[in-house]
């Protein structure tokens, strides 16, 4: 397997618990003692991890890039990860901010996309585009903090919205933890885990929420047409 061996049991084993994610004042370790760790890292495991962060962190989106540039920069980066359990942990990541836009959009006032135009990601994007009236585009079993996140956003409640939505994306990490504890997907789940914690834990109700809410507003997931899991 890519990543196992030694080298990442060791880096594993360094790495603190990251406790429950609303919990934490901060996280269990620090930006830079991580990044110490991660010199463990063999450099080409290294660079899908970065591709990887560059594509998903909220606070790395470009809102200045245009959506076919998007749909060309996340092709790319899916391409070159190496294992499937990656693949799917990223399209869970992009989903979610998939379904949260679509909330977004249909709360400003705007009609469903039309066919054809690159606005999300993911196994959801037809659904959501032919249930646009209905309150959780019919995903209310697939995604249950859809209805959630949207009271949220109806009552104004920014803290509460980026609560759930982080709260769902560490869910998310979970479900792909399993059977992997030292080796490269290890690694990689503990450090989008990570940034979750260290997200909400520097949460300001003011500027954070501000920041988040542009990000929803202007940086819309999308995908590679015809990108399909497998």
């Amino acid at each position: 397997m890519i990543g196992a061996g030694p080298p990442y049991v060791t880096l594993m084993a360094s790495l603190p618990a990251l406790g429950p994610l609303l919990a934490a004042q901060a996280p269990a370790i620090n930006a830079n003692r991580l990044q110490r760790r991660l010199r463990l890292l063999l450099p080409e495991d290294r660079a899908q991890i970065e591709a990887l962060r560059r594509l998903l962190a909220w606070n790395a989106l470009d809102l200045r890039e245009a959506d076919a540039s998007f749909v060309a920069r996340a092709g790319r980066t899916l391409a070159g990860l190496a294992n499937e359990r990656l693949r799917r942990a990223a399209r869970d990541r992009l989903e979610i901010r998939t379904a949260v836009a679509a909330l977004r959009r249909r709360h400003a006032g705007e009609a469903a996309p039309p066919p054809g135009e690159a606005w999300g990601f993911g196994r959801f994007v037809a659904t959501i585009r032919a249930n646009w009236s209905v309150p959780d585009f019919t995903l209310g079993t697939a995604l249950p903090w859809l209805g959630p996140a949207r009271e949220r956003l109806e009552a104004g409640d920014r803290r509460g919205l980026e609560q759930i939505i982080l709260t769902a994306a560490w869910a998310a990490g979970n479900r792909h933890l399993a059977g992997h504890d030292f080796d490269l997907e290890a690694v990689a789940l503990y450090l989008l885990r990570w940034s979750l914690v260290e997200r909400w834990s520097r949460y300001d109700a003011d500027g954070a929420s501000i920041r988040f809410a542009e990000l929803l507003d202007q940086a819309l997931a999308t995908a590679p047409a015809g990108w399909t899991d497998s």
